[in-house]
């Protein structure tokens, strides 16, 4: 089943939501724990939305903490954890990281209205490789509000709220 084009976002909140609720159970994120029902269900377009939303999400995660505490993480590190495919880092990267050109288009003073599909990235056609980047997405935005200060029990409510709030802007009732 796929979500609809606005339900991407709201789908990445409640993935990120269930990894940190894995990560509050079991002390750690875990990094080759399967990712929530939505995921799996989803067809190759539609977890390409899922990742520019993660994306987004991901960089103003990244960007309170720079902003906050001028910490920034060490990607290479964090998002290369249980990642086999380099493709799938580099991945990671431009979904977090956009080109100097594309900036106009990435950033949203105002918050994340609109999400960017990512395209042309050989590592987004392979199934294991989508999975891989949104857990490596939805790890560095809970290791952001983490250092933040945020207990992993917030950083599911506050992802749920999103999602809602999401939903309540769409007009529509959140999946879950």
């Amino acid at each position: 089943m796929n979500p609809p084009p606005w339900g991407a976002p709201r789908t990445a909140y409640l993935l990120t939501a269930a990894m940190a609720d894995r990560m509050g159970r079991d002390g750690a994120v875990a990094g080759d724990g399967g990712m929530s029902a939505d995921w799996p269900g989803s067809d190759a377009s539609a977890q390409r939305d899922i990742l520019a939303a993660l994306g987004a999400q991901t960089r103003l995660a990244l960007r309170m903490l720079r902003d906050r505490l001028g910490v920034d993480i060490d990607m290479e590190s964090a998002a290369a954890a249980g990642m086999a495919c380099p493709g799938a880092l580099a991945a990671v990267r431009e979904l977090i990281e956009p080109a100097p050109e594309e900036l106009s288009r990435w950033h949203r003073p105002a918050g994340l209205s609109r999400w960017r599909r990512p395209a042309g990235r050989a590592a987004l056609e392979c199934a294991d490789c989508r999975e891989g980047i949104a857990k490596a997405l939805c790890g560095l935005q809970i290791d952001a509000y983490f250092r933040l200060g945020f207990a992993p029990a917030m950083i599911a409510a506050m992802c749920r709220q999103s999602c809602r709030q999401s939903a309540d802007v769409a007009g529509t009732p959140p999946r879950h």
